[in-house]
C-alpha cells in the first residue's frame, strides 16, 4: 500500500510533523471562495512546490497536479490533523500509535482513481473521502455523492485485498471563513463532525 499512496505514514506523528515541515498553517484556512482563485493565493508557496514536486515523482498522473486539487489536499490535510488529535485524546496511546495512514492512495486497475485517507489498524482500514462545502444545504446530496464513490472504491480494491475489512466514510465539512469573516456555525459543525468521526474510529475501527 505505501508504493500506491502518494503519501504514507507509519504512526500519526509522522503525518503531523510532515505537517510541520510543510508549514501549511502559515496563513492556511479553510476559507471559502473557488478553488482556482484558492489556488492562485498559493502558487508560488513553498508548500505547493513542494506537493507538486512530490506528485511528479510519483508518477501519479500524465499532467501536472492543478492548483485546486492542491488546496483540496490541504483542506483535507487540515481535518485530518484534527482528526488524529481527537483521536490522541479519546485513544489508549498504544493504540493510537499503531494507527497508519495512506495520503491520496491509488486503487489498482482503476483508471488512477485515487482515495484521499485511509486509516489503517491491525486487519482493518477505514476509506475516507473529504468535501468541503459553504450551506447547509449542499450536505446530504454532497455525501450522498461521496458515499457512492466510496461505495465503488471498496468494489474495486476488494479485488486485491482480502485480508482486511474495509470501512467506509464520507466526511462533509463546512467552510469556516467568508472574506475572513468568521462562521461560528459552520465551525462548530466541523468540530462536531470530527469529534463523530473519532467516536467512529474507536467503534469500528480500533475495537
Amino acid at each position: 500500500m505505501k508504493t500506491d499512496s502518494l503519501l504514507y505514514f507509519d504512526k500519526p506523528d509522522d503525518f503531523r510533523e510532515y505537517l510541520t515541515e510543510l508549514d501549511i498553517y502559515n496563513g492556511w484556512r479553510l476559507q471559502s471562495g473557488s478553488n482556482n482563485d484558492r489556488g492562485k493565493a498559493i502558487e508560488g508557496r513553498s508548500y505547493t512546490r513542494k506537493l507538486r514536486d512530490l506528485f511528479r515523482e510519483k508518477n501519479f498522473y500524465h499532467r501536472q497536479v492543478s492548483l485546486p486539487e492542491i488546496v483540496s489536499w490541504l483542506d483535507n490535510m487540515v481535518l485530518m490533523k484534527r482528526l488524529l488529535d481527537e483521536l490522541e485524546r479519546t485513544m489508549d496511546y498504544d493504540a493510537f500509535d499503531e494507527l497508519e495512514i495512506s495520503c491520496e492512495y491509488m486503487i489498482r486497475m482503476s483508471k488512477k482513481m485515487r482515495v484521499d485517507y485511509i486509516l489503517l489498524y491491525r486487519d482493518k482500514m477505514l476509506l475516507i473521502e473529504y468535501r468541503m462545502v459553504n450551506t447547509f444545504e449542499k450536505l446530504r446530496p454532497t455525501w450522498e455523492r461521496k458515499f457512492s464513490e466510496l461505495l465503488c472504491y471498496k468494489e474495486l480494491m476488494s479485488n486485491y485485498i482480502q485480508d482486511k475489512t474495509i470501512r467506509l466514510y464520507g466526511f462533509i465539512g463546512m467552510f469556516e471563513q467568508d472574506y475572513k469573516i468568521s462562521k461560528p456555525k459552520h465551525i462548530e459543525y466541523n468540530r462536531n463532525q470530527v469529534q463523530y468521526l473519532a467516536r467512529c474510529v474507536n467503534q469500528f475501527l480500533i475495537e
